[in-house]
């Protein structure tokens, strides 16, 4: 039943669309052929998509909102779809999107590239009804001179009083807004397209939409309004490159986790003569040759000398990984996996998902997903090994920098290093889809052995929890060894503001390998 019913919501927007099309016996003929066609590739290749619950992932093609007669002809389910996978899919890199303002809400994302950065000495920051702090706006102004306006007549008004309207002034002062931050909810949605198309006139060099709608009230017309204005503005070659999946929207209810009720999408305007980068060989890497390693002491004095340097590099972008798939939950205990083809886990895959707390969200759902074979492990637990299910098997062991046994809270804890556990399970040789590390700051200790051991050869994505704001020698290594940053989600519960930046004490970590493309 399961198969069957994503079979339904994930060809909505072909065959279903095609079927409902076919309102002559002249065009239906063609349409069932390509019908029976398409749903026959599906199957042919369904053993990658087994078991996907909620996730509408897209076949091999990116995601691209339809024209208007194919849009209007799909339903509210496919609709629904792929409004949320177009919203987190980029389409192009920025490789520095710097965080301004509050870590949680009241902050947002502005890529800081050549080309596309606020123009400094002379710019406007627009912002209509979002809620922007107080160090948002000491920040870009520190970093550009940017003053920002806030505008909250709301794009309704303007209907009535054209002059004071949100259009007129962006046709107006054209030449020295940089960036335009609007709060979007369902009173806006029928004038969205209409000011896309005032964008598109106005050439800003970056939009970013905080678009609340609810996923469970949302009505066919409201989904079709937002489709219709992202579409124009991709048409205008403004391009994604970041998306933010708000915690503060998602809903408690654990059957509902998986969903937030508001996306902020940010783009940019497409430079001329550009391309998108999906490589890495013009990404700069700044790290120094000579840099602490996470094991080294540090003075407190040398610690401050790295950290901002540590934290500007982990949240460059040197990937483009255009399809990211949140697995387990939205908020803590869900990570992203790439989605991309060359390194979308693929049956039969392997995943070690090391430091988990009881919270095997992330297991059952890359497990569900990819059809992998988990391994999870963690010594906190004080329970034996045991199968949690067909595809998962815990075991109770910590990792560490070498095979041990410590004492916590009078537990005895089993501490094995990666290459150990490797050669156990019989995984030296085995390529590793993802392996994902969450083990509370002990990364520090655990990472640079990894890397030294060569257990990272066959490992394809690795995602994990960084606590550390001077390890430059580590990403170095790491870097050396093929891995390369596609994303990095700060903690919004864990702020940490210094020196102007915008950081955070928690990362969520995320890399390629680009060693182990599929071919």
């Amino acid at each position: 039943k399961t198969k069957i019913k994503m079979s339904s919501i994930r060809m909505s927007a072909h065959t279903q669309t095609c079927l409902r099309l076919a309102k002559n016996p002249y065009r239906g003929g063609l349409i069932l052929s390509v019908v029976v066609i398409l749903t026959v590739w599906f199957f042919h290749h369904r053993s990658a998509y087994s078991g996907i619950t909620d996730h509408c992932l897209s076949l091999d093609f990116e995601f691209v909102i339809p024209a208007d007669l194919l849009l209007f002809q799909m339903s509210k389910e496919g609709l629904s779809c792929l409004y949320k996978r177009y919203v987190t899919s980029l389409q192009s890199l920025c490789t520095m999107p710097k965080r301004f303002g509050n870590i949680d809400y009241g902050g947002v994302r502005i890529c800081v590239d050549p080309g596309v950065a606020p123009s400094k000495g002379k710019c406007v920051i627009y912002s209509y009804n979002h809620d922007l702090s107080d160090r948002f706006v000491k920040q870009i102004y520190a970093k550009y001179r940017c003053n920002v306006v806030f505008y909250g007549e709301g794009l309704v008004a303007r209907k009535s009083t054209k002059i004071l309207g949100l259009t007129q002034i962006v046709s107006n002062y054209v030449n020295e807004i940089s960036v335009l931050i609007f709060k979007i909810t369902v009173k806006d949605f029928p004038f969205l397209f209409e000011m896309s198309q005032t964008i598109k006139r106005a050439q800003i060099k970056q939009i970013i939409f905080e678009i609340h709608l609810d996923e469970s009230r949302g009505t066919r017309d409201e989904y079709l309004s937002v489709l219709k204005a992202l579409r124009e503005l991709r048409d205008s070659n403004y391009e994604i490159y970041w998306f933010d999946r708000n915690w503060e929207f998602v809903k408690n209810e654990f059957s509902n986790r998986r969903t937030s009720n508001c996306f902020t999408v940010n783009m940019y305007l497409k430079p001329p003569n550009t391309s998108n980068m999906t490589g890495t060989s013009s990404v700069k890497v700044d790290l120094p040759k000579e840099a602490p390693v996470g094991t080294t002491a540090l003075t407190k004095d040398e610690v401050l000398k790295y950290q901002e340097r540590y934290a500007r590099y982990i949240l460059k972008h040197q990937y483009l990984c255009k399809q990211m798939v949140r697995l387990g939950n939205i908020v803590d205990g869900g990570w992203d996996v790439c989605h991309d083809v060359q390194f979308r886990p693929k049956h039969p895959c392997i995943v070690y998902s090391i430091g988990i707390s009881w919270d095997f969200s992330f297991d059952e759902d890359i497990a569900n997903t990819y059809g992998c074979d988990v391994f999870s492990f963690d010594p906190s637990m004080d329970t034996d090994d045991f199968r949690y299910s067909d595809r998962i098997m815990f075991y109770n062991v910590g990792l560490g920098a070498k095979v041990s046994e410590i004492t916590v809270k009078d537990s005895k804890w089993k501490i094995k290093n990666l290459q150990t556990i490797m050669k156990e399970l019989g995984h030296t040789d085995k390529r590793i889809d993802v392996l994902k590390i969450d083990i509370e700051g002990h990364e520090r200790q655990s990472l640079p052995e990894i890397i030294d051991s060569g257990a990272l050869k066959n490992v394809v994505q690795l995602c994990m929890e960084t606590h550390s704001y001077y390890d430059l020698g580590t990403m170095r290594k790491l870097y050396e060894a093929g891995f390369r940053l596609f994303w990095a989600h700060q903690n919004p519960q864990a702020p940490l503001y210094t020196n102007s930046e915008t950081l955070s004490y928690g990362m969520e970590v995320y890399f390629v390998n680009i060693n182990l493309m599929h071919e």
